[in-house]
């Protein structure tokens, strides 16, 4: 309904068990997704429509100025906001809070008795280099990981100071406990937020590796050191596709002894 023609994909239909390869080409109405299911960055899902209706993604509106992007909750249509900006489309300053001439910090605090300023929360420490960037992917760094996904970045915001990306699982190359197709989260802590490691961006496509964390409070995948995040193309797909194949064969057994 939201795209006139569709292809064959081998390697999904492959990777589905041979159930399903088909592939919807060049989604309209502002949608994406294998099957134009669902709404793009940028736009957000009316619930009081059905998916098949045109109108069914209706766009995020986020202030160029006081939002952190242009993506917005999937389900309320809530923009991320930059600190001491509220709203639903981030467009004015909370309380406590006034207006700057600055697109960086748009609203600053206001000043208190004493001549001071209310503090923020306290420094996260020196950020350092962002390992969960590799420089490179190799047979080492996939092995020594319980899942490898091919993610698309749909959405974020802000959870009690953590980032949590809404992203949809395209491709499951190892599966761990929580590796399945399909919508899930991505969360990246408080810390990780202020050095920005990594900087990931919304309609991206991502391969992810790590290892699985049972005693997480987060539902989805949550980033932390042992994590690997790399932007995905046709030649990242070559290699985790040969990763893949020396896995099946046993490899990894192999590497995690050496």
């Amino acid at each position: 309904l939201h795209a006139k023609r569709c292809r064959f994909d081998q390697e999904l239909y492959r990777l589905s068990g041979n159930r399903s390869g088909g592939v919807c080409i060049n989604c309209r109405h502002n949608t994406i997704g294998r099957n134009c299911h669902l709404c793009k960055p940028g736009y957000f899902r009316d619930t009081g429509k059905p998916i098949t209706n045109k109108r069914a993604c209706k766009n995020c509106g986020c202030h160029p100025v006081g939002s952190l992007s242009k993506s917005c909750n999937q389900t309320s249509g809530q923009c991320v906001c930059k600190l001491g900006v509220t709203g639903q489309t981030c467009n004015r300053c909370a309380k406590g809070y006034q207006q700057s001439r600055s697109t960086v910090t748009p609203c600053i605090r206001l000043p208190v008795k004493g001549g001071g300023i209310v503090k923020g929360s306290s420094e996260q420490g020196d950020c350092g280099k962002c390992r969960i960037v590799p420089k490179r992917l190799n047979q080492k760094k996939y092995c020594k990981r319980d899942y490898a996904l091919q993610v698309l970045v749909m959405s974020k915001e802000m959870v009690d100071n953590w980032v949590r990306y809404r992203v949809l699982v395209e491709h499951v190359f190892k599966r761990g406990v929580r590796g399945r197709r399909g919508e899930t989260y991505l969360w990246m802590s408080p810390r990780l937020v202020h050095c920005k490691c990594p900087k990931i961006r919304t309609g991206r496509r991502y391969i992810l590796l790590g290892n699985d964390d049972a005693s997480s409070k987060w539902q989805g995948n949550v980033l932390n050191e042992k994590s690997l995040l790399m932007e995905w193309d046709e030649h990242m797909k070559d290699k985790v596709l040969r990763f893949f194949k020396r896995d099946k064969l046993g490899q990894c057994s192999i590497s995690r002894r050496m």
